[in-house]
């Protein structure tokens, strides 16, 4: 006799709304970069474009599975949302490009160690992955924000790269606890 759980139900369609979510910030990441290679060199509205698609999908993910109690989309949302408005009032130079990009992975880097925090907590062992991917995160946020003193498109090719590996790490999570699961 199988017995089938409904909070187990929920876990594998949480997992499933993260992995498409997360497939998004992917294809966000490839986008950015195909354009760059196209020459499309419009820095402050690829990253205000970047910020609003991430705090969009994460309020979408959020919504989508309120039922679990991870509050992490809601934080993402808040927190892209504001880098992406202050991005809209101040002047954009490589300075305020920077800027954005370590403040918006430092807040980030909090959201996700709370998140890693929780894990370990419960006795998760997806903690230690999260930690990896957390320092990996930091790593490429601050090499990303570091290395912004090229042409345009080259910051567009960069922020795109970091875009694009960020929706690989966020993807790692959900996927090992999917193929763990089964």
């Amino acid at each position: 006799m199988v017995i089938i759980r409904k909070d187990m139900i929920y876990v594998k369609t949480k997992q499933k709304v993260d992995v498409v979510i997360n497939s998004f910030l992917v294809i966000i990441g490839l986008m950015v970069i195909i354009s760059a290679i196209f020459k499309y060199s419009e820095i402050k509205l690829v990253f205000i474009g970047i910020m609003f698609s991430y705090a969009l999908l994460n309020l979408l993910q959020f919504l989508l599975t309120k039922k679990s109690n991870d509050y992490e989309g809601l934080y993402t949302f808040i927190t892209s949302l504001i880098v992406g408005i202050a991005a809209l009032y101040f002047e954009f130079n490589v300075n305020t490009l920077s800027i954005c990009i370590m403040s918006w992975t430092t807040i980030m880097a909090i959201i996700k160690f709370i998140k890693t925090d929780y894990y370990n907590d419960r006795k998760d062992k997806m903690w230690k992955l999260r930690v990896i991917t957390l320092i990996l995160f930091i790593i490429i946020g601050f090499l990303s924000a570091l290395c912004l003193n090229y042409s345009d498109n080259i910051k567009v090719m960069i922020i795109g790269y970091f875009f694009l590996v960020n929706g690989i790490l966020e993807l790692v999570d959900p996927v090992c606890k999917y193929l763990i699961g089964k």
